[in-house]
């Protein structure tokens, strides 16, 4: 398996009502930092991420709308879909995540620039790096720049990082999510047409 990729990961009625939901919790008290979160050997030196997980019935509604446009390759519900603000100076070096998930990103930001960084590097195991060698990040890279509606879904723990945010950088929005495997059987969706 490897890392698929492609576009209109959510319809424009959902990305509108998912930004509305957004803006009506901004000055609410439901928001977390990846300093909390995240395990220390992945927070390194980067800019506090602001975190928000989404109520469980609105996440529902957009793993379900996922899964109807082709987007994950079964139907989740109860499963956590957080948003995340990565301001200027923030990354995430190289990992991999869960090995008992697939982990999916969708970017949010209508015109991200390629010089505000934030990209996406990963690699596919067998490319010169062994399954889960903790101590050996890749020294090849695949990229994808945050896109509008764009999206990556990791299906084999495939080792990743984010590189750093630039000072002139809005902060970098996304969804993102952890998705228990599929049962044996199931096939993820096909890689989009270049």
């Amino acid at each position: 398996m490897a890392v698929i990729h492609g576009r209109d990961a959510l319809s424009d009625a959902t990305l509108e009502r998912l930004f509305q939901y957004i803006e009506a919790r901004r000055k609410e008290g439901v928001w977390n930092t990846n300093l909390n979160l995240w395990d220390a050997g992945i927070v390194h030196q980067s800019a506090p991420v602001l975190v928000h997980a989404i109520e469980p019935a609105f996440s529902n509604d957009l793993l379900a709308e996922l899964h109807e446009r082709g987007k994950l390759p079964y139907r989740h519900a109860g499963v956590a879909v957080m948003f995340y603000a990565w301001p200027a100076g923030s990354y995430i070096p190289w990992h991999s995540d869960f090995i008992d998930k697939y982990s999916m990103t969708i970017y949010l930001n209508r015109d991200w620039q390629a010089d505000h960084g934030g990209a996406f590097c990963w690699q596919d195991w067998g490319m010169g790096i062994e399954r889960h060698d903790w101590s050996a990040p890749p020294v090849r890279s695949q990229m994808i720049r945050p896109q509008f509606n764009a999206y990556a879904l990791m299906t084999d723990t495939e080792w990743h990082a984010v590189t750093l945010t630039t000072p002139n950088a809005p902060p970098r929005l996304t969804l993102q999510l952890f998705l228990p495997r599929p049962q044996p059987g199931i096939t993820p969706p096909p890689q989009p047409a270049a």
